[in-house]
């Protein structure tokens, strides 16, 4: 999670949306390539973001793991706390995140 928060907060890109294993599936129902051009013109533009990661509540089973916390999100002109859930899958040695939801 921390790896993931810090390569959105640097603007990484590419780190950022590695985090993403290919089972992902946008909300939506975006397709991942319009989803992804979507979070780079929204990541790349801004001077400033900032992504922390508070209450975190991680339930694993198996390969399959579960992400919930409180994510505070800043940016140039944007400033916002939600709750989000990441369900994740391993694939390797890495943990890859395959569904996002923001709310309760």
């Amino acid at each position: 999670m921390t790896a993931w928060a810090k390569a959105w907060s640097s603007k990484n890109v590419s780190a950022y949306l590695g985090a993403y294993g290919p089972g992902f599936t946008p909300p939506g129902g975006q397709s991942r390539a319009a989803w992804e051009a979507e979070r780079r013109s929204r990541i790349e533009p801004r001077s400033r973001i900032g992504v922390g990661i508070n209450d975190l509540n991680v339930t694993v089973n198996g390969d399959r793991a579960s992400a919930r916390f409180r994510q505070d999100y800043t940016s140039d002109n944007l400033n916002v706390t939600s709750r989000k859930t990441l369900d994740l899958v391993k694939t390797g040695n890495r943990w890859l995140i395959v569904r996002e939801s923001t709310g309760s």
